[in-house]
């Protein structure tokens, strides 16, 4: 049973719930390494020619070693590589706008950190705004790449991803005001 603290005009207010404290501690890790990340990026601007290259024989690599074992297994891995080829699409409109993709992972991080430390101060539009970035989670990708370049299996893992952290804070709902 949660304890209840006494406050000087006779209110009693909850504590804040421990699996809430839990949840929003690795939200608090994770927004904060993302806010970091997305700042060096924004501020580092972009990635070196070499680097470029690099990324783009890793995916000329992948791709072999996909056409490799479907040969070798006799398996059909055109949905795989077509995958893999909207995922390099991806990635060069990313580095394409490298800037301004790290400046929106920053302002949409930002809202999250904003999201979370409302739920963690009991205040229920937290929760409001957590599934706002949740949406805005989703379609990230799809401000610099074109609908049809990006891949459902990203979409269904990004939206997994926020439901469930949006089903574990909604366990914490009844506390929030």
């Amino acid at each position: 049973m949660e304890e209840l603290n006494e406050v000087n005009e006779g209110q009693i207010i909850e504590k804040r719930p421990k699996f809430l404290l839990v949840i929003s501690i690795l939200s608090f890790v994770n927004i904060g390494v993302s806010i970091l990340t997305s700042l060096f990026g924004a501020l580092g601007g972009k990635p070196s020619s070499d680097e470029l290259e690099a990324a783009k024989l890793q995916f000329a690599n992948s791709q072999e070693q996909l056409e490799t074992l479907a040969q070798s297994e006799k398996v059909d891995m055109s949905y795989w590589s077509e995958i893999l080829t909207k995922l390099e699409i991806m990635s060069d409109n990313m580095y394409a706008n490298f800037s301004m993709y790290n400046s929106l992972i920053l302002l949409v991080s930002i809202f999250a950190l904003v999201a979370v430390y409302l739920m963690f101060t009991g205040k229920k539009l937290g929760f409001h705004f957590y599934i706002g970035y949740c949406f805005l989670y989703v379609i990230q990708s799809y401000f610099f790449t074109a609908p049809n370049d990006v891949p459902t299996f990203v979409i269904v893992l990004n939206i997994l991803y926020g439901g469930i952290w949006v089903y574990l804070y909604s366990r914490s709902l009844k506390w929030m005001r």
